[in-house]
């Protein structure tokens, strides 16, 4: 089965830690996601229900007449007090000490990360069980990264040493 996994493209607001903040997409992040689209096609789209991912997985769900599934387990992960901040205003040691040990340097108030690895896993797998066709994910790096994980047998400590670019979209065979 081919599993592609498609992070939304630039955010209104600029690169800040989001997380389940709910912005849309600028006409570049727009831009972003039809180039990384282009000439490809899925049996079934499953989207977060964030705006930034929901609102172009609608579009081609329309375009393309697929399938579309709005998976609420697919939201990004919570970031709690660094919500709607920059590396900048967190402080540069605080996103480094986080991206290297994210369980034991987790932000303030943040979704606990093996929680979030549950609830995107529990997801997946549910999905993966019945599904025998391409798939589409139009997530967030951070849902990403879980997948990811899981599919490369990384331990989810290590989640942030993945690079997930917006509107990159990688094809996996599973």
């Amino acid at each position: 089965m081919k599993l592609s996994l498609l992070r939304h493209g630039e955010s209104v607001g600029g690169r800040i830690y989001r997380g389940n903040q709910d912005d849309p997409l600028t006409e570049k992040g727009w831009q972003q996601m039809l180039d990384a689209t282009q000439h490809q096609s899925w049996d079934l789209i499953l989207s977060s229900p964030l705006i930034r991912c929901q609102a172009f997985a609608q579009h081609l769900h329309e375009q393309q007449k697929i399938p579309l599934e709005i998976i609420k387990h697919f939201s990004e992960l919570g970031f709690g007090d660094w919500q709607g901040l920059s590396s900048a205003a967190i402080g540069q040691n605080l996103v480094d000490n986080f991206k290297q040990d994210p369980v034991k340097n987790p932000p303030p108030n943040a979704e606990d990360l093996y929680d979030f690895q549950h609830r995107v896993l529990t997801a997946f797998n549910t999905i993966i069980a019945k599904q025998s066709q391409s798939m589409l994910i139009v997530a967030h790096a951070g849902v990403i990264r879980v997948i990811k994980s899981h599919l490369l047998n990384l331990p989810i400590e290590k989640m942030f040493t993945i690079e997930v670019l917006s509107a990159s979209c990688e094809n996996f065979e599973i």
